[in-house]
C-alpha cells in the first residue's frame, strides 16, 4: 500500500522525496505501533492486566505524535507523506479482509467463517458462585 500510495503521488504532485521520506517514516511508526498492540494484547491475555494495554496506547500515541511533529517540522510534503503512511497498513487490512475476501473470494476469510454454525454461551448455566461454566455432562 506504500508503494502504492507512493506512485499515486508521483501522479499527483510529482517527484518529492519530502513526501516519501514521510511515507516511509509513517509506515515504520505504523507497524511499529501495531507490533506494540500485539505484544500489549498478549500480555493482557496472558496476564489479564490492563495496564501494559494502557502503556502501550499511551507509548503508540505518543510515537505518532513525535514522528508526525518530526515530519511537518521537516516540510508540509514530508508531513503529509507521514500522514499517508500512518494508514497504508490499515488500507493493506481493508483491502485484504475487506476486498479480496469479500468480492473475490479467493480465499476464505478466516474473520467472517459464517457456514459454521456458531454455538453461544448460555448464560443459564452459570453457577451464582462462581463464574466458570457448567458443562452439560456434569449436569
Amino acid at each position: 500500500m506504500a508503494a502504492l500510495a507512493e506512485l499515486i503521488s508521483i501522479f499527483v504532485i510529482g517527484p518529492s522525496l519530502m513526501f516519501t521520506v514521510g511515507l516511509i517514516a509513517g509506515t515504520a511508526i505504523s507497524i511499529i505501533g501495531f507490533i506494540i498492540l500485539v505484544r500489549s494484547g498478549k500480555h493482557l491475555l496472558e496476564k489479564e492486566k490492563k495496564s501494559p494495554v494502557v502503556l502501550g496506547y499511551v507509548i503508540r500515541l505518543v510515537l505518532y505524535a513525535v514522528c508526525f511533529f518530526i515530519c511537518i517540522k521537516v516540510s508540509l510534503q514530508c508531513g503529509a507523506g507521514c500522514g499517508c503512511g500512518f494508514v497504508t497498513v490499515h488500507f493493506g487490512i481493508i483491502f485484504l479482509y475487506g476486498i479480496v475476501y469479500n468480492f473475490f473470494k479467493k480465499k476464505k476469510n478466516p474473520l467472517n467463517d459464517w457456514t459454521v454454525p456458531k454455538q453461544w454461551n448460555d448464560l443459564s448455566i452459570y453457577d451464582e458462585d462462581d463464574d466458570w461454566p457448567k458443562r452439560p455432562e456434569d449436569s
